[in-house]
């Protein structure tokens, strides 16, 4: 069976942001560009943007946010590097529910809550940059520039939606099924050539992308090497059969349980 507990996480798109020089964007105002999208929102306020708050350094592993924790008085934007959001069960388990890089919002609703406390736990998975914009001075910029109120809504809009069809996937597909899918996602990801996939997440964080224990993990792609469409060596992932791996990715049954 493969064995994932050492690997290191695989970015599901390249990592950071160019460096600043001479003809480059600063890493703050291209993930400023990157996060609220393509609102017409005037320079004076982008630059006021930028002025404010602070820029954190995260050591690989760090936590930033924990859940149930506060109070939260800023929103937070990744500059560079990696993390991932979600939150751990009362066994320590970790249950991931978003990945972030560079350019995403960590947590754009915490601070507007009230209580202000974070709603998820979130981790660097490698060195990262992240900046912290002070809540109350951006609503107050959002009062004479409308192009940025609108944005920030259109993201928190955004991270809904994502949230809200994530928990309709997972609540319709069966385990075999949503791994299917995971795993062609990480096929495409790493360039759709071939048969051969290389997985370099952990055990752990590959369980709780997909809402399951790591032990049902194994089960399943024991179960999927059974039926000939995969073939596990350690870190090596064979794909036997394209055309039935995404059928099984498409399936959709009635119940779910975890």
């Amino acid at each position: 069976m493969i064995d994932l507990s050492h690997t290191a996480a695989t970015p599901r798109r390249p990592i950071g942001l160019p460096k600043t020089g001479p003809e480059e964007t600063p890493p703050l105002r291209a993930a400023l560009r990157a996060a609220l999208g393509h609102e017409p929102i005037s320079p004076s306020a982008l630059r006021a943007l930028e002025g404010l708050g602070r820029t954190r350094r995260l050591r690989a592993g760090e936590t930033l946010l924990r859940a149930g924790e506060g109070p939260v008085h800023g929103l937070w934007l990744l500059l560079g590097g990696q993390a991932c959001a979600g939150k751990r069960d009362a066994r320590g388990r970790w249950w991931q529910s978003r990945e972030l890089v560079a350019g995403d919002w960590v947590d754009l609703a915490s601070a507007w809550r009230e209580p202000a406390i974070a709603l998820e736990t979130v981790i660097a998975q490698t060195p990262a940059q992240v900046h912290e914009f002070p809540a109350d001075t951006v609503l107050a910029l959002c009062d004479g520039e409308p192009g940025l109120m609108r944005a920030l809504v259109r993201s928190l809009a955004d991270q809904l939606a994502g949230a809200t069809l994530d928990k309709q996937a997972l609540l319709t597909r069966d385990v075999s099924a949503r791994l299917a899918a995971w795993l062609l996602e990480q096929h495409e990801a790493a360039g759709g050539h071939g048969s051969e996939l290389i997985l370099r997440q952990q055990k752990q964080l590959v369980a709780s992308q997909l809402g399951i224990t790591p032990e049902t993990l194994s089960r399943t792609l024991k179960s999927l090497q059974e039926q000939g469409l995969v073939q596990v060596d350690r870190y090596l992932v064979q794909i036997g059969d394209m055309a039935g791996l995404k059928g099984l990715a498409a399936r959709v049954p009635p119940l779910y349980s975890r």
